[in-house]
């Protein structure tokens, strides 16, 4: 089975694209962010910041991986391809990996040693806040392959967790630039 989350404008071309080139025989079923009523009202535009326009931090796509446990219901496992990941083999070997209690499984991207893709590059850590919870060095994950452990994720309360964090960022941010929360 293949779920597929796109928002309104992308809809109909998923919906055409599937209805004129079955997969068979796996199923499809394609949803419309746009349709998932139970996301705050303001969740395609909470993301939106001036002055920032790179799509990473932007789209409500890509913050909508927060809230998979919500989005499935019924599913206890994961495999999260993102849009332009291109799958070149069967990927069912996924499927049996076990977690280990773990909530993520992801390819890691420190191997280059350019150092790039570490925590500290992506997160304030002069916020004393962040500072104490998180190891700056910390080795980031690409985000076009995920196994999530949607049971392990529940359990472990992470869509609040995410949304504590996401709003004392937006707090924090609104107190230090006044313009970034008026737009």
């Amino acid at each position: 089975m293949f779920h597929i989350v796109t928002d309104a404008l992308n809809f109909p071309a998923m919906m055409m694209l599937f209805l004129t080139n079955p997969p068979n025989p796996a199923t499809i079923q394609i949803k419309s962010l746009d349709n998932l009523k139970w996301l705050p009202a303001d969740f395609s535009f909470r993301f939106k910041q001036k002055g920032i326009r790179d799509p990473r931090y932007t789209s409500a796509l890509n913050h909508l991986r927060f809230y998979l446990p919500e989005v499935f219901p019924s599913l206890n496992k994961l495999v999260l391809l993102d849009h332009d990941v291109v799958v070149q083999r069967d990927l069912s070997g996924l499927w049996q990996i076990d977690l280990n209690g773990k909530v993520n499984g992801a390819v890691e991207t420190c191997t280059s040693g350019d150092g790039y893709h570490r925590l500290e590059n992506l997160v304030n850590f002069s916020d004393p806040s962040i500072i104490n919870k998180f190891d700056a060095k910390a080795c980031i994950h690409a985000f076009g392959m995920n196994i999530f452990d949607l049971k392990e994720w529940r359990r472990q309360g992470l869509t609040t967790a995410y949304n504590k964090w996401f709003q004392a960022v937006s707090v924090h941010s609104c107190r230090t630039n006044l313009t970034q929360c008026f737009h």
